[in-house]
């Protein structure tokens, strides 16, 4: 390292990046005050010198507000994984040493809690009694962000489009899944032994809003056959639980990203929109850098072979 830039280390702290990185996720000096229980002055000094040790502008107003600036995007990135790599280091050596509680904080999907994480988390818990498991729910976008700013440790969701991705965030697939139309049983879609999606669209839809991967996914679909995108849903939701319990109701014909063999698919018909749709991967988002506890290691590995996908 040369001893400029070793100069600049040594004079940087830990706190200064804390408070980059916030101001950052948080969008302003205000929000992150709230958080830090730091005065705006004394986080504005801290990014003054951080901007002076880096020589470059990381903030611009816009308004009445601030966006980072390109300097600001690339710094961020680069030391989101520090500063949680340094998080971790504090957690790992607690729990060697049998001085912290462990806790597990999971975000994810109704859908994934009714049918895919009973048996997992049954294992987690039969394996580290002491733990403390906190479960949350929270559309796609949501999981997202309550993982990116530390309310959460890990969201396990439908894998989102690489654009739609948070940028301190980084992805590992757990298991795959289909995408599936849901009907009742005695409807005339079931007497099909497979369906398309031109099929569905005469049928009031039961679909995710604009901001759903499935939903998305359909409209691509309908597109690429050669229809016009114009879908009118009977109703939208954000989660396919959701979805399910309209179909239940009697409102429609539900999209949804599933197993056929689920326990909300009880005395409904379901076909199968995979050559149309492809398959969805169930995923695990944890911030850059963060490094997995034993049990949520071990929370992993009971949903992968839960699923026979190890």
């Amino acid at each position: 390292m040369k001893p400029d830039v070793a100069e600049k280390v040594s004079s940087m702290t830990v706190q200064q990046i804390r408070t980059f990185c916030v101001v950052f996720e948080r969008g302003g000096y205000a929000q992150a005050s709230d958080e830090l229980n730091q005065t705006t002055t004394t986080l504005w000094e801290q990014i003054k010198v951080l901007q002076r040790l880096y020589g470059a502008k990381l903030f611009q107003r816009k308004g009445r507000q601030i966006e980072p600036t390109n300097a600001g995007e690339l710094l961020y990135a680069q030391l989101v994984p520090v500063l949680e790599s340094i998080d971790s280091s504090y957690r790992t050596l607690a729990e060697s040493t049998g001085s912290a509680a462990a806790e597990v904080r999971i975000v994810t999907g109704m859908r994934l809690i009714f049918e895919d994480l009973g048996e997992p988390l049954q294992r987690l818990q039969k394996m580290f009694p002491a733990c403390s498991i906190k479960l949350m729910t929270a559309d796609n976008l949501a999981a997202q962000q309550q993982v990116s700013i530390g309310q959460a440790d890990i969201a396990l969701l439908i894998e989102p489009p690489r654009e739609s991705l948070l940028d301190n965030l980084t992805v590992d697939r757990l298991y795959a899944i289909q995408y599936l139309a849901v009907f009742p049983s005695r409807h005339r879609l079931a007497k099909l032994p497979r369906l398309s999606v031109v099929d569905l669209l005469n049928e009031p839809l039961i679909l995710g809003n604009k901001n759903t991967v499935g939903r998305q996914l359909f409209e691509q679909a309908v597109f690429r056959l050669g229809h016009e995108v114009n879908l009118k849903p009977a109703v939208e939701t954000d989660n396919s639980a959701a979805t399910v319990a309209c179909v239940r109701a009697g409102l429609g014909v539900g999209i949804i990203a599933g197993r056929s063999d689920g326990n909300l698919m009880q005395r409904l018909a379901s076909r199968s929109l995979t050559p149309e749709l492809g398959l969805v991967h169930v995923v695990a988002a944890t911030r850059k850098g963060w490094k997995p506890t034993r049990e949520i290691s071990e929370l992993l590995r009971h949903i992968r072979s839960t699923l026979d996908l190890e």
